[in-house]
């Protein structure tokens, strides 16, 4: 059996999937298996796969089409590694990626991560995790870490055990596009988390990012986990965080004129009109910090 089974979810993802799967293909540790989850590509996604005649890579159409936390579960279901990776068609890794988080998987952890970098076809880069740009990165117990700063770990950077999915109960079916953040918050809950401190995989920014068009979706996910874990986090920070994703699932609802109404009356009942209007000048001090001080994924070398 592997050590390491890499999942990768497919859909449409033709016009990075050949950089992504080389990135695969070129790491430095070579005992993994590729799971590619194809969910229902119309383009030649099948193709670029079917290129690739290294036996470790075993390709899997789904029957139908489903949202990406099925769509995650489903993948996972089909690995014999220990240990469960992911990269998204879109997104890279450097070449090492496996192997440090490998050299640091002890029985301990339950997820191992690395930095990420966002970059842009501009050529503009920032850290991924802005809550620790200029800090080291989170490990041991996370659990109310990841409460308090939200999601930080980019999927595509993380490495899960793949016994800690099975018991947590893997991806539930509500949960249909924030299936990382769930998985880390279930699994901190119980395990510890390890960290890379240099960067390990590169987050692609486009128009066509699934974030961008599911935030709404996503904040409703969130504030349904916020309230299964409030009891286990100090009431200060459940509240704090709920304000947050209220906010910004108003937000959302203000941008349909069907829903504007909705998102008005959450706003002021739910949300935090202070945290919205406090946004502007937090992003101003860190794009000023950026320029006096190095954030930590440049001060810890330059990726490989």
């Amino acid at each position: 059996m592997p050590l390491v089974s890499v999942i990768m979810n497919i859909r449409n993802g033709a016009a990075f999937l050949r950089e992504a799967l080389d990135c695969v293909m070129g790491q430095t540790f070579a005992d993994w298996e590729l799971i590619v989850w194809d969910d229902r590509s119309t383009d030649n996604s099948a193709q670029i796969v079917a290129e690739y005649e290294d036996p470790r890579v075993l390709y899997f159409l789904s029957p139908e089409e489903t949202p990406l936390g099925k769509a995650r579960d489903n993948a996972m279901r089909q690995a014999q590694g220990e240990w469960l990776a992911f990269l998204d068609q879109d997104d890279l890794w450097t070449p090492t990626k496996l192997e440090k988080q490998m050299a640091l998987a002890d029985e301990g952890a339950g997820i191992i991560y690395g930095r990420s970098v966002l970059f842009w076809p501009n050529g503009r880069k920032r850290d991924y995790d802005q809550a620790h740009e200029f800090t080291p990165l989170p490990d041991g117990n996370i659990f109310n870490e990841l409460l308090r700063s939200a999601c930080f770990i980019a999927m595509s950077s993380a490495v899960l055990r793949r016994s800690a999915v099975e018991a947590v109960g893997g991806i539930p079916e509500w949960i249909e596009m924030a299936p990382d953040y769930y998985l880390y918050v279930a699994i901190a809950q119980r395990y510890e988390a390890r960290a890379v401190p240099e960067v390990v995989c590169w987050y692609r920014m486009h128009g066509s990012n699934m974030w961008q068009e599911s935030r709404r979706k996503v904040y409703q996910e969130a504030l349904i986990m916020i309230d299964q874990y409030a009891a286990h986090v100090e009431p200060r920070m459940a509240a704090y965080r709920r304000s947050t994703n209220a906010t910004g699932l108003a937000l959302e609802e203000l941008r349909s004129p069907h829903s504007a109404g909705t998102g008005i009356m959450r706003l002021f009942r739910e949300g935090s009109v202070t945290w919205l209007l406090s946004r502007p000048f937090v992003h101003s001090l860190r794009h000023i910090r950026r320029r006096v001080q190095a954030p930590m994924w440049l001060r810890n070398g330059r990726p490989d």
